[in-house]
C-alpha cells in the first residue's frame, strides 16, 4: 500500500501541474514521474495476493451479521480492484509516454540498446519540436483531470477493500482520502530527497534553486497540516462519540504494545515536520528539505504498518523485526531499480518545454 500510493502519486504530480498550470513545479516533474515505473510491479504483487487472501483478510471467514459480505467476496474484491488498477495504470503510462515524447529524439541520440529503441518508438511520426510540445500539452491538458479523478476513485476503493475491511464493521468516509493524500505527501517528500541528491550530483543549482525548494517546502507544509486535519476529523467523532466498532480501531493501536509506535507515527508525520517546516528560511534549503522528506517517508511507512498490523496480529509482542525489515528492503530495492531505469531514459527536466516557453515562472 505504501509503495503503490507513492508510485501513483508521482504521475499525479505531473497531472496536477498540467491541470493547475503550475509552472513552478516543472523542474520537479520528471523527478516525480519516474516513480510510475513501479506501477507494473505493484499490479503483479496485488494479483499474487489472490492466493494468500485467506491468511490476510478476516472477512474471508464466515462472520455473523457482517453487512458487507456481498461486497467483500474473494473473487469480487480482486476482480474489481485488479480491473480498476489496470485501467488507472494504463492511463498513467499513456500520460508518461505523452510527457516524455517531446524530449525522446534528443534523449535517443545519447542512448544505446533497448533504451534507444524505446525512445525511437515513442518519437515515431515526429512533427517537429514546437508541434510536438504543443500536442503534448494539449493531450495532457484533458488527460490530467481524468487521471486525477480516476486516482481519487480507484485509491478510495482500494483502501476500503484492502485496509478498512480488516476490522469487520469499521467504516470511515475519510479513509480513502487519508490514503491517497498520504501518498501525495510522501511523493512531495521523495521529490525533495531526490532533487537534493540530483542537485549535488549533476551541479544543477540553476534548475533547483532556493526559490524552487521554497515552493516545494510550502506545499509539503500545507499537506502535512491537511493530512493531520483529516486524521483528526476522523478521530474526534469516533473517540468522543464512542462509536462502537469504530473505537476498536484506536483501541487496537493504543493497547497490546502498539501505543509507542502509534505516538511515534504521529510525531513523524505531523509534529516533527510541522515544526521543521514552520519557518521560511529553512524551506529554502535543499538539505533541510532532504532530512524533512526522509522523516516524512519513515513516518508514513510506519503509518501504513499501523493501519494493517494491529488489526491482523494476535500473537505476543510486536511483529517488527528482521522479517519486516527484509520485506521493506526488498520493496525498496524494486522501487529504486524501477525508478532508476525509467529516470535514465530521458533528461531530468522537460527540456523542450523549457526551451519553447523561454522561461520558467516562479511561485505557486
Amino acid at each position: 500500500m505504501f509503495w503503490t500510493a507513492l508510485a501513483q502519486a508521482g504521475v499525479i504530480f505531473g497531472a496536477i501541474l498540467v491541470a493547475a498550470k503550475g509552472h513552478w513545479g516543472k523542474p520537479f516533474r520528471r523527478v516525480a514521474e519516474a516513480t510510475g515505473a513501479f506501477l507494473p510491479i505493484s499490479l503483479v504483487v496485488f494479483l499474487t495476493m489472490y492466493w494468500g487472501a485467506n491468511y490476510i483478510f478476516p472477512w474471508m471467514q464466515p462472520i455473523e451479521g457482517h453487512i458487507n459480505r456481498e461486497w467483500l467476496t474473494h473473487d469480487g474484491v480482486f476482480l474489481r480492484n485488479g480491473l480498476l488498477l489496470f485501467l488507472l495504470y494504463a492511463l498513467s503510462f499513456y500520460f508518461l509516454r505523452v510527457s516524455l515524447r517531446p524530449d525522446a529524439p534528443l534523449a535517443a541520440e545519447r542512448q544505446t540498446g533497448w533504451r534507444k529503441k524505446y525512445l525511437e518508438g515513442i518519437s515515431r511520426g515526429w512533427r517537429g519540436d514546437e508541434d510536438e510540445a504543443a500536442r503534448s500539452r494539449n493531450i495532457m491538458g484533458w488527460l490530467g483531470p481524468v487521471l486525477i479523478l480516476a486516482w481519487v476513485l480507484v485509491f478510495s476503493f482500494l483502501s476500503f477493500d484492502m485496509t478498512m475491511s480488516l476490522i469487520p464493521g469499521f467504516y470511515s468516509v475519510i479513509w480513502g482520502p487519508l490514503y491517497f493524500i498520504s501518498g501525495w505527501l510522501c511523493l512531495l517528500a521523495l521529490v525533495a530527497v531526490i532533487a537534493h541528491r540530483y542537485r549535488g550530483r549533476y551541479h544543477m543549482d540553476d534548475v533547483w534553486g532556493k526559490h524552487e525548494f521554497h515552493d516545494l517546502g510550502k506545499l509539503m507544509f500545507a499537506f502535512v497540516i491537511f493530512w493531520s486535519y483529516m486524521w483528526y476529523s476522523q478521530y474526534l467523532p469516533i473517540w468522543y462519540g464512542n462509536m462502537g466498532r469504530e473505537t476498536i480501531f484506536f483501541e487496537q493501536r493504543l493497547d497490546h504494545g502498539f501505543a509507542r509506535l502509534f505516538y511515534l507515527q504521529m510525531a513523524l508525520v505531523f509534529a516533527v515536520p510541522f515544526a521543521l517546516l514552520l519557518w521560511r528560511v529553512p524551506k529554502m534549503s535543499s538539505r533541510h528539505l532532504y532530512f524533512v522528506g526522509l522523516i516524512i517517508l519513515v513516518g508514513f511507512w510506519l503509518e501504513k504498518y499501523m493501519a494493517v498490523v494491529p488489526s491482523t496480529w494476535h500473537g505476543e509482542g510486536i511483529p517488527l523485526g528482521w522479517v519486516e525489515a527484509a520485506i521493506t528492503a526488498g520493496f525498496l530495492g524494486l522501487f529504486g531499480l524501477s525508478y532508476s531505469v525509467y529516470a535514465s531514459l530521458g533528461p531530468k527536466i522537460p527540456i523542450q518545454e523549457a526551451l519553447i516557453s523561454g522561461e520558467r515562472s516562479r511561485g505557486p
